[in-house]
């Protein structure tokens, strides 16, 4: 079959050569060198977007690995922050109970 649309296509390019000549050729080697430019093109289109999916891929696994450690962060500074009230409560309440100490001898002297 293949054998068969090689022969029929090489005798009808032949015919056209035979008929516009020059032009013919033209027309097939621009035609040909068309085909190898837009493969090419293609090809290096395709090469770019998978190039692009990469670093989308990078950049976006830097972003979680970023957001993770600002939240980690968060969390910390949270705790510490929680841990000081607790500080500043106690400090409070022991302050308070040093002044009804020495309002209480104070009285008592």
């Amino acid at each position: 079959m293949e054998s068969l649309l090689s022969t029929l296509g090489n005798d009808l390019i032949s015919q056209q050569v035979a008929k516009q000549g020059l032009w013919a050729i033209l027309y097939i080697l621009l035609f040909v060198y068309t085909l190898r430019e837009s493969r090419l093109h293609q090809e290096n289109a395709k090469e770019r977007e998978n190039n692009l999916r990469q670093e989308y891929h990078l950049l976006q696994e830097e972003s979680r690995d970023r957001e993770n450690k600002l939240t980690e962060f968060i969390n910390n500074i949270s705790k510490q922050f929680e841990n000081l009230a607790t500080q500043y409560e106690k400090i409070a309440e022991d302050i308070q109970r040093i002044k009804v100490n020495l309002s209480d001898k104070e009285n008592n002297s």
